[in-house]
Protein backbone atom coordinates (compact mmCIF):
# COMPACT_ATOMS: atom_id res chain seq x y z
CA UNK A 1 0.00 0.00 0.00
CA UNK A 2 1.46 3.48 -1.00
CA UNK A 3 1.75 5.90 1.78
CA UNK A 4 0.05 9.45 1.45
CA UNK A 5 2.83 11.31 0.59
CA UNK A 6 4.16 8.77 -1.77
CA UNK A 7 1.21 8.97 -4.00
CA UNK A 8 1.56 12.44 -3.79
CA UNK A 9 5.20 12.51 -4.84
CA UNK A 10 4.20 10.14 -7.30
CA UNK A 11 1.28 12.38 -8.65
CA UNK A 12 3.32 15.57 -8.93
CA UNK A 13 5.78 13.54 -11.08
CA UNK A 14 3.29 12.31 -12.98
CA UNK A 15 2.22 15.80 -13.92
CA UNK A 16 3.95 16.46 -16.90
CA UNK A 17 3.68 12.43 -18.20
CA UNK A 18 0.15 12.80 -18.24
CA UNK A 19 -0.72 16.21 -19.43
CA UNK A 20 -1.92 14.85 -23.05
CA UNK A 21 -3.17 12.03 -21.64
CA UNK A 22 -7.46 12.52 -21.53
CA UNK A 23 -8.20 13.81 -17.85
CA UNK A 24 -8.97 11.06 -14.90
CA UNK A 25 -12.58 11.79 -13.69
CA UNK A 26 -12.70 14.10 -10.97
CA UNK A 27 -13.02 13.31 -7.30
CA UNK A 28 -16.43 13.99 -5.58
CA UNK A 29 -14.42 17.15 -4.14
CA UNK A 30 -16.22 21.04 -4.37
CA UNK A 31 -14.67 23.25 -5.39
CA UNK A 32 -14.40 27.29 -3.63
CA UNK A 33 -12.03 28.52 -0.93
CA UNK A 34 -9.32 26.01 0.23
CA UNK A 35 -7.24 26.73 3.26
CA UNK A 36 -3.59 25.55 2.98
CA UNK A 37 -1.58 23.98 5.74
CA UNK A 38 1.02 21.97 6.10
CA UNK A 39 1.71 18.29 8.31
CA UNK A 40 5.08 16.97 8.33
CA UNK A 41 6.11 18.73 5.15
CA UNK A 42 2.93 17.47 3.16
CA UNK A 43 0.49 20.15 2.41
CA UNK A 44 -2.94 19.74 2.84
CA UNK A 45 -6.40 21.65 1.42
CA UNK A 46 -9.26 22.09 3.65
CA UNK A 47 -12.28 23.64 2.26
CA UNK A 48 -12.61 27.07 3.82
CA UNK A 49 -16.24 26.59 4.38
CA UNK A 50 -15.69 24.34 7.51
CA UNK A 51 -12.58 26.12 8.69
CA UNK A 52 -13.99 29.26 11.70
CA UNK A 53 -11.17 30.23 12.55
CA UNK A 54 -7.39 29.82 12.75
CA UNK A 55 -5.58 30.43 16.17
CA UNK A 56 -2.52 30.08 17.52
CA UNK A 57 -1.94 26.65 19.86
CA UNK A 58 -4.13 27.57 22.65
CA UNK A 59 -3.56 26.13 26.01
CA UNK A 60 -5.05 23.00 26.28
CA UNK A 61 -6.39 21.05 29.53
CA UNK A 62 -5.69 17.23 29.24
CA UNK A 63 -8.07 14.54 29.69
CA UNK A 64 -7.28 11.00 31.11
CA UNK A 65 -8.09 7.98 28.74
CA UNK A 66 -8.10 9.23 25.75
CA UNK A 67 -5.51 8.46 22.22
CA UNK A 68 -2.36 9.96 22.36
CA UNK A 69 -3.22 12.35 19.42
CA UNK A 70 -6.69 13.98 21.49
CA UNK A 71 -4.75 16.67 23.26
CA UNK A 72 -7.40 17.24 25.49
CA UNK A 73 -10.11 20.38 25.19
CA UNK A 74 -10.07 24.01 25.11
CA UNK A 75 -11.85 26.85 25.99
CA UNK A 76 -12.28 28.81 22.88
CA UNK A 77 -14.69 32.19 23.49
CA UNK A 78 -16.83 30.27 26.33
CA UNK A 79 -16.87 27.23 23.90
CA UNK A 80 -15.25 23.99 25.21
CA UNK A 81 -13.64 22.16 22.10
CA UNK A 82 -11.41 18.99 21.80
CA UNK A 83 -7.99 19.78 20.64
CA UNK A 84 -6.44 17.03 17.94
CA UNK A 85 -2.98 16.81 17.53
CA UNK A 86 -3.00 15.93 13.61
CA UNK A 87 0.70 14.98 13.69
CA UNK A 88 -0.22 11.96 16.84
CA UNK A 89 -3.37 11.07 14.48
CA UNK A 90 -1.19 10.05 11.39
CA UNK A 91 1.48 8.33 13.84
CA UNK A 92 4.14 11.19 13.51
CA UNK A 93 6.10 12.09 16.57
CA UNK A 94 3.82 14.51 18.36
CA UNK A 95 3.31 17.96 18.26
CA UNK A 96 5.87 20.15 19.56
CA UNK A 97 6.64 23.11 17.19
CA UNK A 98 5.94 27.01 18.80
CA UNK A 99 4.77 27.83 15.09
CA UNK A 100 1.82 25.82 14.99
CA UNK A 101 -1.57 26.69 14.85
CA UNK A 102 -5.04 25.39 15.49
CA UNK A 103 -7.37 25.50 12.73
CA UNK A 104 -10.99 25.55 14.09
CA UNK A 105 -13.44 23.07 11.84
CA UNK A 106 -16.88 22.46 12.39
CA UNK A 107 -19.35 20.42 10.34
CA UNK A 108 -21.88 22.15 7.90
CA UNK A 109 -25.20 20.73 9.51
CA UNK A 110 -24.95 20.50 13.43
CA UNK A 111 -23.49 21.60 16.13
CA UNK A 112 -19.96 20.20 16.02
CA UNK A 113 -16.37 22.09 16.43
CA UNK A 114 -13.38 20.54 17.12
CA UNK A 115 -9.19 22.02 16.90
CA UNK A 116 -7.11 20.73 14.52
CA UNK A 117 -3.32 21.24 15.68
CA UNK A 118 -1.36 21.52 12.19
CA UNK A 119 2.42 22.30 11.64
CA UNK A 120 1.54 25.66 9.65
CA UNK A 121 -1.12 27.36 7.63
CA UNK A 122 0.19 29.17 4.21
CA UNK A 123 -2.99 30.75 2.31
CA UNK A 124 -6.58 30.47 1.11
CA UNK A 125 -6.65 29.89 -2.78
CA UNK A 126 -9.58 29.13 -5.15
CA UNK A 127 -9.83 26.13 -7.04
CA UNK A 128 -11.76 25.46 -9.28
CA UNK A 129 -13.07 21.11 -9.91
CA UNK A 130 -11.24 20.45 -12.56
CA UNK A 131 -8.01 21.58 -10.36
CA UNK A 132 -8.68 18.32 -8.15
CA UNK A 133 -8.00 15.31 -9.30
CA UNK A 134 -7.83 11.37 -8.25
CA UNK A 135 -4.57 10.48 -6.52
CA UNK A 136 -2.51 8.73 -8.81
CA UNK A 137 -2.56 5.55 -6.78
CA UNK A 138 -4.34 4.12 -3.72
CA UNK A 139 -3.25 5.69 -0.14
CA UNK A 140 -2.25 4.78 3.25
CA UNK A 141 -2.75 6.11 6.13
CA UNK A 142 -4.62 7.52 8.79
CA UNK A 143 -5.71 10.41 6.18
CA UNK A 144 -5.92 8.34 3.65
CA UNK A 145 -9.76 7.71 3.59
CA UNK A 146 -10.51 11.48 3.72
CA UNK A 147 -8.69 12.62 0.87
CA UNK A 148 -11.02 13.48 -1.87
CA UNK A 149 -8.14 14.11 -4.62
CA UNK A 150 -4.94 16.32 -5.19
CA UNK A 151 -4.48 19.18 -6.53
CA UNK A 152 -1.68 22.11 -7.64
CA UNK A 153 -1.03 25.44 -6.19
CA UNK A 154 1.83 26.90 -7.23
CA UNK A 155 4.62 24.81 -7.70
CA UNK A 156 2.77 22.50 -4.62
CA UNK A 157 0.98 19.71 -4.61
CA UNK A 158 -1.34 19.06 -1.76
CA UNK A 159 -3.85 16.55 -0.87
CA UNK A 160 -7.56 17.69 -0.87
CA UNK A 161 -9.07 16.81 2.73
CA UNK A 162 -12.66 15.74 3.22
CA UNK A 163 -13.06 17.41 6.71
CA UNK A 164 -17.18 16.61 6.58
CA UNK A 165 -16.18 12.54 6.31
CA UNK A 166 -13.31 13.25 8.88
CA UNK A 167 -15.21 15.09 11.52
CA UNK A 168 -17.79 12.57 11.18
CA UNK A 169 -15.41 9.48 11.49
CA UNK A 170 -16.04 7.19 14.66
CA UNK A 171 -12.61 7.81 16.04
CA UNK A 172 -13.28 11.50 15.79
CA UNK A 173 -16.55 11.29 17.15
CA UNK A 174 -16.29 8.79 19.90
CA UNK A 175 -16.03 11.26 22.74
CA UNK A 176 -19.19 13.15 21.30
CA UNK A 177 -21.56 13.46 24.22
CA UNK A 178 -24.67 13.25 21.51
CA UNK A 179 -22.94 10.21 19.83
CA UNK A 180 -22.49 8.67 23.10
CA UNK A 181 -26.69 9.39 24.55
CA UNK A 182 -27.75 8.19 20.93
CA UNK A 183 -25.69 5.05 21.14
CA UNK A 184 -26.92 4.66 24.70
CA UNK A 185 -30.47 5.08 24.31
CA UNK A 186 -30.43 2.44 21.08
CA UNK A 187 -29.10 -0.08 23.32
CA UNK A 188 -31.92 0.44 25.53
CA UNK A 189 -34.63 -0.35 23.37
CA UNK A 190 -33.06 -2.93 21.59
Amino acid sequence: MTTLRDAIVAADEQLDVTADAPPAPAPAAAAGRFVLLSIASTHYAVPEAFVTELERVPRVTTVPRVPEWLLGVTNLRGDIVSVIDVRAYLGLAPFASATGRMLVVRLLDEPFTTGLIVDAVDRIVTLHSEDIKAPASPLDGALAPFVSGVCTTGDRLAAVLDVDRLLRSPDIRQFDETRSVDAAASAETH
